[in-house]
């Protein structure tokens, strides 16, 4: 983080002030929550900015954020968030040296050897379908291609890591429940992880200044800086960087939508 620092009255620490071409930004904590009144009478101010405040309470297991021009609350979100570890569903993210995201990808058991999830890389996403038969070690993947069906398919076996690609002309129709929770889980883990270069302007002009700053490459989509920061800060060299909560009996998973869909498709 770099810029002047600043206390206000409503925070006991001290908070970071990011100066950009067409954006200022501060990050600070806060006790009693966001400064509403202190953004309001700044705004009145200055009618011609748009004041965008973006928070996160662990506690109360929130996050949201609001809109204030000319001493008004133009527009504001709310959503709730998982604060237990226990609740949350494992992730694994492979990003460049130049910040491009290779790989993010989050998915959950939803029986003994069928894996759900969601991932995507700098140009795409899908939600994603993988089943095991452990006795012939055989491996079946099932992706999206933005619809409720699955689309394309691979069959092969771990042992050899070879996978036949298959675009199924008659496409499998996602049942509304799975359909659903697969839906909520992308959602959830875009916005926690994931920043679009097709957001709104005001929504992401910051996260576009620090990229620039930073000399990251921009694309369709990207990580948030503040997880790119987390990740680069535990590891000792600079390029590629990896982050993974995945269980060790669940990196196949990984290994094989890395092998189908992200290089595989990409042939």
């Amino acid at each position: 983080m770099i810029g002047d620092r600043f206390t206000t009255r409503e925070s006991k620490d001290e908070a970071t002030e990011h100066h950009g071409a067409g954006a200022l930004c501060y990050d600070l904590k806060v006790e009693g929550g966001v400064p509403f009144p202190v953004f309001a009478q700044a705004s009145q101010e200055f009618p011609g900015l748009n004041f965008s405040a973006e928070w996160v309470n662990v506690a109360a297991g929130e996050r949201g954020s609001a809109t204030i021009v000319n001493g008004r609350v133009t527009g504001q979100t709310s959503e709730r968030i998982l604060t237990r570890a226990g609740e949350d569903h494992p992730v694994y993210v492979a990003v460049a040296g130049s910040g491009r995201l290779e790989l993010a990808l989050t998915l959950f058991r939803a029986a003994r050897e069928e894996w759900r999830g969601y991932a995507l890389t700098a140009t795409r996403d899908a939600l994603l379908r993988v089943r095991r038969e452990p006795e012939s070690d055989a491996v079946e993947l099932h992706a999206t291609e933005g619809g409720q069906e699955w689309a394309l398919a691979w069959r092969g076996t771990l042992t050899s890591r070879q996978f036949e690609r298959e675009v199924l002309n008659t496409p499998m129709e996602i049942d509304s429940g799975v359909y659903r929770e697969l839906d909520q889980l992308a959602r959830r883990f875009a916005a926690d992880w994931i920043w679009f270069a097709s957001g709104r302007p005001e929504e992401i002009a910051i996260e576009k200044e620090r990229y620039e700053r930073c000399g990251y490459e921009i694309a369709d989509a990207n990580v948030r800086t503040s997880k790119l920061h987390a990740m680069r800060s535990t590891q000792q060299e600079a390029g590629r960087i990896e982050h993974s909560t995945l269980a060790p009996d669940e990196a196949w998973v990984k290994d094989v939508i890395l092998d189908c869909w992200v290089e595989g498709t990409a042939r």
